[in-house]
């Protein structure tokens, strides 16, 4: 049989399918997986079944290419485009030191604050707002989302307008208590992994950076206008 006599030299590819090989490591990874014995000898017709699966997926894969199947069909594009860019972030950084993520945390101090507190009234008999201070999540409840878009950035005394069934109404910010930080070493988990997805995102970008290197990429200028 034509596969049983196969020997592959110590080269890093196995098969070759026009421009296209198949490593070393991934066929050997297909022997490892369905050679259950191990004793260290190749089965020459698990040999010919390992090539010619590998032969057939290569073959396939050329063929999608060719049909542009893979840019045609989203669900396709899209889970590819989600395994390449998860396989490359994974890749770019497991770890970082005790000092990045202390950085980090000095950086961002906002995303690990305590929530701020406010206390609001309202000059409606229609909207009847606790006397104790609230979270933006709460005051969202009773005043809609778009009350509280800017409410991190206004002043004591400052008034916010509103309309309820056409009528208008404002509510006031009376006071305020601002969220401290909670330490590093309590959420320090939580930090390192935010420092980590950070700096997974800056490696994710210098890749694509220098992957434009090796391939022409031009847009059309109508776009631009």
């Amino acid at each position: 049989d034509f596969f049983e006599d196969i020997s592959f030299p110590s080269s890093n590819w196995a098969i070759k399918v026009g421009d296209k090989s198949v490593s070393m490591e991934s066929y050997l990874a297909q022997i490892s997986q369905l050679d259950f014995n191990n004793d260290g000898e190749i089965d020459s017709k698990l040999k010919e079944s390992v090539i010619d699966q590998l032969i057939i997926e290569q073959l396939l894969i050329m063929k999608a290419i060719d049909e542009d199947i893979i840019q045609s069909d989203p669900l396709m594009k899209n889970n590819l485009i989600a395994y390449m860019t998860n396989l490359i972030s994974n890749q770019t950084i497991l770890n970082i030191e005790y000092e990045d993520v202390e950085e980090y945390y000095k950086e961002n101090l906002d995303k690990f604050s305590q929530n701020n507190l406010y206390l609001m009234k309202s000059d409606s008999e229609f909207i009847h707002l606790p006397n104790y201070f609230l979270t933006k999540q709460k005051l969202r409840d009773y005043l809609g989302a778009n009350a509280i878009v800017n409410i991190d950035t206004l002043e004591i005394g400052s008034e916010i307008k509103l309309i309820q069934d056409d009528q208008p109404f404002s509510v006031f910010l009376v006071d305020k208590i601002e969220g401290e930080p909670a330490s590093l070493n309590s959420i320090f988990d939580i930090v390192n992994q935010e420092a980590i997805r950070s700096e997974r995102e800056r490696s994710f970008r210098e890749y694509i950076n220098e992957l434009k290197k090796s391939y022409t990429v031009e847009i059309n200028p109508i776009l631009y206008k």
